[in-house]
């Protein structure tokens, strides 16, 4: 099949299970002109919170049984959601979950490495703050790696080679994706994913608005704004009580979106899944500092300031066009900048509420 876009032609062969997984668009990125926008992961899309957790099960049933302890590794900022799903699936007692982060904390740093082909390259690993984490890194003998899809495995691979310097015990490393695009097999992993196929892009020869804010121009200090981080510094099954956060029966009968922020998905995911587990018609998504254009499965698109204090350029796709009865917005962040106008924007459209999530 052909898929012509603004940035140029995607060929592929048709699948069922591709059509189940994937739309198209384009990116505004010389780089990597083209898009594949999940359906199951949501971050372009609104999707089921329910049809999430299937697909974090399915991920996790790929995994080969071991006791060995694990290590789970999510990468920033699409796979955060997607990485603690599959490891609270998989259940596992000696193995602990971490994503890489854009963000820079005072926290030691553990690892750091650049995914040279994307519009936000840098990605740091943090040390785990709790002692018992910390302790189990040392004796990790397995490691996951988790992302949405590879396309090579050339990162992938070069993050491993670094891996295994400061993890000496692992002897296991898997690649573990929705879609694996890759044709070159490495000896260091084995990939693992629910699709994989081939694909042909053939760019057109144009000039796309590259005038965008990726990375911070200055460093901000994000230890009080970003004080809880998830899973940037380890995390085990995060339990959290939504009961005191929305009250349900206010929402009976409505359609209603729950929004993350980021790379902040995972905690108002289970939000979404809470309102969907409780008889609510509820669905995800999050906002990214990916910029794409509106083409293809992306129907429209706003952008704003991030909510983190760096000024950094986000975006929210598939959200204006849509109906929804109640949004409700989520922050790990303390406090907000005054730049920051995702909410104004959409009350242009629709009954908002903010919500901060805390541990």
């Amino acid at each position: 099949m052909k898929i012509d876009l603004k940035s140029g032609v995607l060929e592929l062969d048709y699948s069922d299970k591709l059509q189940e997984l994937v739309d198209f668009g384009s990116r505004i990125n010389k780089k990597r002109g083209f898009l594949f926008v999940s359906k199951v992961l949501g971050k372009h899309l609104p999707t089921k919170p329910s049809l999430m957790k299937k697909t974090y099960r399915e991920l996790a049933d790929l995994i080969p049984s071991s006791n060995k302890p694990t290590l789970f590794i999510g990468f920033a900022e699409t796979a955060t959601a997607l990485g603690q799903g599959v490891f609270e699936e998989m259940n596992l007692e000696s193995s602990f979950y971490i994503h890489s982060t854009r963000f820079k904390t005072s926290q030691e740093i553990f690892f750091s490495f650049y995914e040279l082909h994307c519009h936000a390259p840098s990605h740091i690993f943090y040390e785990p703050k709790d002692r018992e984490l910390l302790s189990l890194l040392k004796d990790v003998e397995r490691v996951i790696l988790i992302d949405d899809e590879v396309s090579t495995g050339n990162t992938a691979n070069n993050l491993i080679v670094e891996l295994k310097k400061v993890l000496p015990k692992v002897d296991e490393y898997y690649l573990l994706t929705i879609l694996n695009w890759a044709k070159v097999d490495y000896p260091n992993f084995k990939y693992l994913s629910l699709y994989q196929g081939d694909f042909d892009f053939i760019p057109k020869d144009i000039d796309f608005d590259t005038d965008v804010l990726s990375e911070p121009e200055e460093i901000v200090d994000l230890d009080s704004i970003i004080p809880y981080n998830f899973g940037r510094y380890g995390v085990k099954r995060l339990d959290l009580d939504f009961s005191s956060v929305v009250d349900v029966e206010l929402l009976r009968g409505k359609r209603v979106l729950v929004l993350g922020t980021a790379e902040f998905m995972y905690p108002p995911y289970l939000l979404s899944l809470y309102l969907e587990n409780n008889s609510i018609d509820s669905y995800f998504q999050a906002t990214t500092r990916s910029p794409v254009n509106v083409d293809g499965a992306i129907k429209s698109k706003i952008s704003f300031k991030d909510n983190y204090f760096e000024e950094i350029d986000n975006f929210l796709y598939n959200v204006i066009d849509r109906e929804y009865d109640k949004i409700i917005l989520c922050y790990e962040t303390t406090k907000l900048p005054e730049s920051f106008n995702l909410r104004e924007q959409l009350e242009v459209y629709f009954d908002v509420d903010e919500v901060f999530i805390s541990v």
